[in-house]
């Protein structure tokens, strides 16, 4: 079985580290037609902002928000969901400071010319296997009951439903199953085998595991033995790091804007999920020393949100923890993004194992910040707001 150093799991010593050529320059922004100049002069630019974000922000699952209705409208107006502006401490922070999600959703989401590469994740995963980046055993490519067992391995093969669970229990390892186009922590499960038998874990809830016919594509990969450090933060989950590399038009290569630390907790095992439960902390991109964690305000359920010194179940340091092989990490980040011709502007999630190599789980195209805006706003750091000045977001 290909454990995460065999071929399956990383490619081949690469050479010096390939760089795709700059994306195209981004262009220009529409000039807002006729309509919308009319309606800007007749109520002014500052109102018809506050209207069209509070607009397209107030709808679905952000009116079940328990916040009050006033506190909400106040967020809406400046182009925050509810839940930034507890996260994000405003008014006490500058506004200014920060990407809105209005600007996050709407402005950002074409940032990159085919975002679709970043959705599959397979895709992903094969391009960056192919260029020497470490990666995740995959087991299995799951589609109904078409699996097919060890697909980057000459010896793939077709499997039936009963083969591949019972080739999994033979096994006796740790397995995640996520969809392959999945977003936010959704549907991934931690496969164990307790007294010969599959089980699923989700949080606190361990039930018996039965592969269903599902329509959608599923990756069914070797759960990565994180580093010590990361092991002692919380054991049950894998303690990812985000990484938001950015590739600013006319520079010849991208840089690391921002960074946080996730790390999970009881609500969220076996992952780290920020809006599941589990505990975010930034990351100073120069050392690699953590900040204090933070907890989604909805999240929460009552515990600490913000300010967070120590894991509250393991006791663990965070403020202040330097992370090991952080310039590794960030040296593999930026020559992953420096790599990929479609990309401007990704948010990686990399998890360092115990030879100390960074990890890269995915990429993300359309990635969120609330995780590395937790204590400080993107735009406060120049090169960052030249970002996004340049692309033409701001």
């Amino acid at each position: 079985m290909p454990e995460l150093d065999s071929p399956a799991a990383r490619a081949p010593a690469a050479g010096p580290a390939f760089s795709a050529p700059p994306p195209e320059p981004m262009p220009r922004r529409p000039a807002a037609g006729p309509l919308k100049r009319l309606a800007m002069r007749m109520v002014g630019s500052r109102l018809y902002s506050s209207v069209r974000s509070a607009y397209w922000l107030a709808r679905g699952p952000e009116l079940r928000e328990p916040f009050p209705l006033g506190y909400k409208v106040n967020a809406w107006r400046h182009g925050f969901l509810s839940f930034s502006e507890a996260l994000y401490d405003f008014p006490r922070n500058d506004r200014r400071d920060y990407i809105d999600d209005y600007t996050r959703l709407y402005r950002c989401a074409r940032l990159n010319p085919a975002p679709q590469f970043f959705d599959h994740k397979f895709l992903l995963r094969s391009v960056l296997l192919g260029k020497g980046f470490p990666q995740p055993a995959t087991v299995a490519l799951i589609f109904r009951n078409d699996i097919l067992l060890n697909p980057f391995d000459e010896a793939a093969r077709y499997v039936t439903v009963d083969e591949f669970e019972q080739w999994l229990i033979r096994d006796g390892g740790d397995f995640i199953i996520k969809p392959q186009n999945g977003r936010f922590g959704r549907d991934i499960y931690l496969i164990e085998v307790q007294n010969g038998a599959l089980v699923r874990r989700r949080g606190s809830e361990t039930r018996p595991f039965k592969l269903t016919n599902r329509n959608e594509v599923l990756l069914a990969e070797r759960r990565v033995r994180q580093g010590a450090f990361w092991h002692n933060l919380y054991p049950e989950s894998s303690n990812s790091i985000r990484a938001l590399t950015m590739w600013t038009p006319g520079d010849e290569k991208p840089f690391l804007g921002a960074a946080a630390q996730r790390i999970g907790t009881a609500d969220t095992m076996p992952t780290d999920n920020f809006s599941g439960g589990g505990i975010a902390a930034p990351i100073d991109p120069a050392t690699g020393r953590l900040g204090t964690g933070s907890r989604h305000p909805v999240k929460a359920r009552g515990k600490q949100l913000r300010g967070i010194t120590h894991h509250p179940d393991t006791s663990a340091q965070i403020e202040g923890a330097v992370l090991p092989h952080w310039d590794g990490l960030r040296d593999t980040v930026v020559r992953a993004a420096a790599s990929l011709p479609t990309n401007r502007y990704v948010g990686w999630d990399v998890i360092v194992d115990e030879s100390g190599a960074a990890v890269i789980l995915e990429g993300n195209a359309k990635p969120g910040l609330d995780v590395v805006q937790t204590h400080r706003g993107l735009l406060a750091d120049p090169a960052m707001r030249r970002f996004y000045e340049k692309c033409g977001v701001l």
